[in-house]
């Protein structure tokens, strides 16, 4: 990547930043929001739902909030900041982080604001975080080949990552 398109990107992070912070987000609405109002993308959905229960596996990581229309438009405009570098190898990790960064800062602010500029300032750190990798390594880190879903004993979802180091090889 050159120095000019994560000039780019990093102005385009600062943008959404000053759109957060003078509230023009409570208004905004990405164009993909007409066919998806709520996020669901790479095993993460964003809902107001607060009874939605995901099908199949029930492998997604599954954010209920009253801004769900909000976060969607942060996540849209993460990910359209981030499109240069997110393919199939790294979007389950890179949205799945996102909603997790969400899901921390929902369980330690209950009940739930009225106000959405916090936990959308808590998803956007988690955006800063990645940005900062891209700028040392050029590109977004893989997803990890093996991701566990849980709960903890609250039954607030988490997800742990485990690559080929962390599992013991049979033979040894």
């Amino acid at each position: 990547m050159s120095l000019e398109n994560l000039t780019q990107m990093e102005d385009q992070l600062h943008a959404i930043g000053r759109k957060l912070e003078a509230d023009v987000a409570g208004l905004a609405r990405h164009p993909q929001q007409s066919s998806l109002p709520e996020w669901s993308g790479a095993d993460t959905v964003v809902t107001s739902d607060f009874m939605y229960e995901s099908g199949g596996f029930k492998t997604d990581l599954i954010v209920r909030t009253r801004h769900a229309r909000i976060l969607t438009w942060l996540i849209f405009e993460i990910r359209d900041a981030f499109s240069e570098f997110l393919d199939a190898t790294n979007k389950y990790d890179f949205y799945g982080s996102l909603g997790e960064a969400a899901l921390k800062h929902l369980a330690r602010h209950q009940p739930e604001a009225e106000d959405h500029r916090p936990l959308l300032r808590a998803v956007f750190a988690k955006a800063f975080e990645y940005f900062a990798y891209v700028q040392e390594h050029h590109d977004l880190p893989p997803d990890c080949p093996i991701v566990l879903h849980s709960h903890d004993a609250e039954g607030r979802q988490f997800r742990e990552g485990f690559d080929a180091s962390d599992v013991a090889d049979e033979d040894e």
